[in-house]
């Protein structure tokens, strides 16, 4: 979707700071920042990319400043921030910035029009940031000054002496290895130029979300000097920083990937509005690692992959946009990872996974349906995906899943108090937040689908002796599962099932126990589920994750680590449970009925959400009350994922 900003607008650095783009490249890194290119997080920047021998993703180019002399005078295009001021104050030259993936900025200095844009290479670690001569008569000078970061990017940097500000040339270019076991960075220019080494440390940056969020918030960049390039009205120059050499033309990267994007924006072209743009967007979430293994970045800035949101987001980022064949490979993946009883809640390229989830592995069978629904393909889930589901139930029957195990009664029980298992996993002080031991009701809903599935769908091909203990937990589970969990005071499901006494607190997490494939409820009971929903959760975002009226809800999500976290799932609103409420509303009426309530209900989220934050993405979460402020990451595959599964059920 194409997004305007005119000057007015603009010159409002409170209304231009808050949108954010993103590019990506396919291989985990992106390139993004606001449309000003004033940096307000730490986690902004033109090159961040996974350095695969630490395991973590690295900022190497903040910003490349611009300053545009014309008529013999300069003009400083960019705008920052240090302390008490803005300088320089570019955004003051800036025209227009339209968005559809980067930002295309239209400068106007007297007569002067220069058009900057960026793309980012797939498949590659290289941004590409062109500059094109629009409008003028006179020839003008480009000076174009890198600004380094070489750091992890959940870090700052600072001025030090054991950088190695040394430059060596390269075609219109240079290339440099600022530290140590680092990627060397290549920066050359597709039209000759000159670089002026001059190493300069700037000091004192400061990144506005960074304070807010209570983390430190000024870093120093390292600039190692200057480029300076002549332009003619008509001429274009494009500027490449890259982690590899450069074995073609730069022009030939730019052009290839501009076809590479009306390619992805053609294959969604008949698609309605926000459906399309969602489409075209989840492109950035998938990624290889460097193995060449297909997975889902979890969000944006600052989550990589993570198990469970990968196999919730898996129908709306893979299955959904035609990429059948990537669901399977990361279904296989994920197959291979199963190790008693679990799949990891945190995938490590290094191998270093982490086994902290129980509900990762029970997500499993729910992204094998949506395989199966999409693409009818028996054979695949039977020759390669079946022995995984096999294992995962199997464990959890015989006892081998440190986390889990059946009660007496039947039930799916987990955790202690002290652990953070399911997707409600904030902790304060190395203790949950949200405190969900015992049987949780999501957990015992795909525990019971788990089982449903195999015992029906697959019941010819399972183990037998296994398909017999299976049916045997399936029974007991259903002859107790409405009982246990039925909260009559609130006319819904309890959150948490525990002796001596259960969890009355009214969250979305009973949903599932509604809306998944294989459930066990009445269809009475079913509505009554739904309905308390809408009366205590529904907002214009989303899915508030407690009642307003419980003691421990909160208002708002902002201040330090502790206070968002504390905040979390204690009211905040999630839009990926957009998708298990459409589940369940369908279920329990009409598809008329389930669509004109879903538009009405999010209908600020669907129509305009897009170009106010990250721009043509979803947010990870909104403040639970108004404004409904965007909050966590820019962009989160799940949030967009889900709107895309929920969408496609409402056609």
């Amino acid at each position: 979707m194409k997004i305007t900003f005119n000057r007015d607008k603009l010159l409002n650095l409170e209304f231009s700071l808050k949108k954010e783009y993103l590019l990506t490249n396919g291989k985990g890194g992106y390139c993004s920042s606001t449309i000003l290119d004033c940096h307000t997080r730490k986690y902004h920047g033109l090159l961040n990319v996974p350095v695969a021998k630490f395991g973590k993703s690295f900022n190497l180019l903040s910003k490349v400043e611009t300053i545009a002399i014309v008529d013999g005078c300069e003009f400083e295009l960019s705008t920052n921030k240090y302390p008490g001021v803005f300088y320089p104050t570019g955004h003051q030259f800036i025209e227009e910035i339209t968005v559809e993936s980067g930002p295309v900025t239209r400068y106007k200095i007297g007569d002067v029009e220069l058009l900057r844009s960026m793309s980012m290479v797939r498949g590659a670690d290289t941004v590409l940031i062109r500059w094109d001569y629009a409008k003028g008569k006179k020839e003008i000078t480009l000076k174009l000054l890198p600004f380094l970061a070489y750091r992890d990017i959940h870090s700052e940097t600072r001025e030090n002496l054991t950088i190695r500000p040394r430059t060596y040339a390269e075609k219109n270019g240079f290339k440099i290895s600022p530290y140590k076991e680092m990627p060397v960075l290549y920066m050359q220019t597709s039209l000759a130029s000159e670089f002026f080494p001059s190493p300069l440390w700037i000091n004192n940056l400061e990144y506005l979300k960074e304070r807010n969020r209570g983390y430190n918030y000024q870093e120093d960049l390292f600039s190692p000097g200057v480029f300076e390039v002549t332009l003619k009205k008509g001429e274009s120059l494009i500027l490449r920083a890259s982690t590899e050499k450069l074995k073609g033309f730069i022009k030939t990267e730019w052009t290839e990937e501009e076809r590479r994007r009306r390619m992805l924006a053609d294959r969604f072209v008949k698609e309605k509005e926000p459906l399309r743009t969602l489409k075209i967007g989840a492109e950035d979430y998938l990624y290889e690692n460097e193995k060449g293994m297909a997975g889902i970045m979890a969000g944006y800035h600052w989550f990589g992959e993570w198990g469970r949101d990968t196999l919730i987001s898996l129908a709306g980022i893979t299955l959904l946009r035609g990429e059948k064949e990537k669901a399977l490979d990361i279904l296989e993946k994920y197959g291979w990872l199963v190790k008693d009883g679990l799949l990891p809640n945190i995938v490590s390229v290094k191998g270093e996974h982490a086994y902290n989830s129980i509900d990762s592995a029970l997500f499993y069978f729910w992204a094998v349906q949506h395989y199966l629904v999409v693409t009818n393909d028996w054979a695949a889930v039977r020759k390669k995906l079946l022995k995984s589901m096999e294992a995962i139930v199997r464990d959890i029957l015989n006892g081998k899943c440190p986390v889990a195990s059946i009660g007496q009664d039947g039930l799916f029980y987990a955790g202690n108090e002290n652990t953070n298992l399911t997707w409600m996993d904030a902790m304060i002080y190395g203790r949950p937040v949200t405190s969900r031991h015992g049987a949780a009701v999501e957990l015992n809903a795909l525990w019971y689908n788990a089982l449903s599935m195999l015992e029906e769908d697959f019941g010819e091909q399972v183990e037998k002796s296994l398909l017999s203990r299976i049916a045997d937990a399936r029974r007991r589970f259903a002859a107790v599962f409405q009982l246990a969990f039925w909260n009559d005071a609130e006319a819904c499901l309890y959150d948490v099932v525990r002796h001596p006494e259960s969890d009355c607190a009214i969250r979305p997490n009973q949903l599932f126990a509604v809306g998944l494939p294989y459930t066990c409820l009445d269809k009475e009971i079913m509505i009554k589920v739904v309905d308390a929903v809408k009366r205590h959760l529904v907002t214009p975002y989303g899915l508030r994750t407690l009642s307003p009226d419980h003691a421990d809800y909160c208002a708002d999500y902002s201040g330090d680590q502790n206070s968002r976290d504390n905040a979390y799932h204690q009211g905040t609103v999630w839009p990926w449970l957009i998708g298990i409420f459409t589940d369940a509303v369908l279920k329990t009426g009409t598809k008329k009925e389930a669509k004109s309530f879903v538009f009405s209900a999010f209908d600020d989220l669907l129509s305009t959400h897009l170009s106010r934050y990250g721009l043509n993405h979803v947010s990870e979460i909104f403040t639970p009350s108004l404004p409904y402020a965007a909050k966590g990451c820019m962009a989160q595959a799940w949030s967009e994922a889900e709107l895309i599964r929920a969408l496609e059920r409402l056609k």
